[in-house]
């Protein structure tokens, strides 16, 4: 049924090359116009179907039907809201043309080089759809929901299976979910290994003063500021992991005024004594002291890159998941020079990392079996 159902497909694509990818594109922008949604409210903890309508991000009001439909609407509204007329960020726009694009690039593999199936095409979309929703939640809030990253492995596992000869060229389901599976295992692993190596080579750091000078951790605005003299260094940027550890060393803290001084060690809500006594930041509004240097231990790679290194791995394979590697370092230094990033400055490897995967997915893949072949 499936081989008739792709057969049919590619005689409507031969006749018709421009049919599939439209009607690809249009159930894209769909897609994109409820990745917007994902995207908004679940790391704000929201959920997805409560409620069922789409609201407008500032005066919360409902949007009626013929206001949100994709792509469309935000250029008729000039990107304003139509309740209250404030501004509609341009994200929802590029999410929903992102996805209908995608979406049309994955269709046109019917049309031009028959090569994956229909069912194979509708699984490789939902996989594509949850990484651009990965994609831009990284972005914007410099987060990796593991949750999502595994459910995109689901989806790309069930379009491997579904064309195993197009993914890992070979017609045994057995291989292929082998393949997959040590591809995404060995993807997550190697970027793991990769951020230990960036935390030993640029993650320490530590910094000694000739006298003892005079720390402060107190809130200010919507962080907390931790000054050391004359500098100042916010928390969010010292503690972009959890796992991040600062480390204040010969130092006195104000709450024990007659305790020796010793190590001060700071997490992101606590604050461990010389003694072994733990202090939970959020009981003070203010704490300080002295010290005589600063030692910091931060990730030069975040932690859940490597679930999206596991949900390109299990699609990709190993070629595409070193590709996309690769590709990304690239385009994150090309970003981080058109951007202006600053050294120490945060900048989410994500979403580069995603659009190396698509970059392989696209034309890489050609690339590279072409010259894996030239070497053979």
């Amino acid at each position: 049924m499936s081989e008739q159902l792709d057969l049919m497909v590619w005689e409507i694509a031969r006749q018709q090359p421009w049919l599939m990818p439209l009607i690809f594109a249009l159930f894209g922008a769909c897609v994109g116009s409820f990745l917007n949604v994902v995207i908004y409210r679940i790391p704000r903890g929201l959920s997805v179907n409560e409620p069922r309508r789409s609201f407008c991000p500032s005066c919360h009001k409902e949007i009626p039907w013929y206001l949100n439909l994709p792509i469309i609407s935000w250029l008729l509204l000039r990107g304003k809201s139509a309740c209250c007329g404030k501004r509609i960020s341009i994200r929802y726009w590029l999410v929903e043309v992102a996805c209908a694009l995608l979406f049309a690039g994955i269709a046109h593999y019917i049309g031009e080089e028959q090569t994956l199936g229909l069912i194979g095409q509708v699984m490789l979309c939902g996989w594509a759809a949850i990484m651009l929703a990965m994609l831009c939640i990284d972005w914007e809030q410099m987060i990796v929901l593991p949750g999502m990253a595994i459910t995109a492995t689901i989806v790309g596992l069930l379009a491997v299976l579904a064309d195993t000869l197009w993914f890992y060229e070979t017609t045994e389901y057995e291989a292929a979910f082998l393949m997959a599976a040590g591809s995404a295992i060995g993807a997550f692993v190697l970027l793991k290994l990769v951020a230990l190596l960036g935390r030993m080579c640029f993650g320490h750091k530590k910094q000694r003063y000739e006298q003892p000078r005079h720390w402060q951790l107190r809130q200010a605005e919507d962080d907390l500021e931790l000054r050391i003299g004359d500098t100042t260094y916010l928390w969010s940027e010292l503690f972009m992991e959890e796992n991040n550890r600062v480390e204040l060393s010969n130092a006195t803290v104000s709450t024990h005024p007659g305790a020796t001084a010793g190590a001060l060690r700071f997490t992101l809500e606590t604050l461990t004594l010389p003694d072994g006594n733990v202090l939970h930041l959020e009981d003070y509004d203010s704490l300080q002291g002295e010290c005589n240097g600063l030692n910091t231990r931060k990730e030069a790679m975040g932690s859940g890159d490597a679930w999206i290194a596991m949900a390109i791995g299990i699609t990709c394979g190993w070629e595409g998941s070193c590709f996309a590697l690769v590709a990304g370092t690239i385009l994150g230094l090309v970003w981080a020079i058109i951007a202006r990033v600053r050294k120490g400055e945060p900048m989410p490897f994500g979403p580069a990392l995603i659009a190396g995967a698509w970059l392989y997915l696209f034309c890489g893949r050609e690339w590279v079996y072409a010259y894996l072949n030239h070497q053979l």
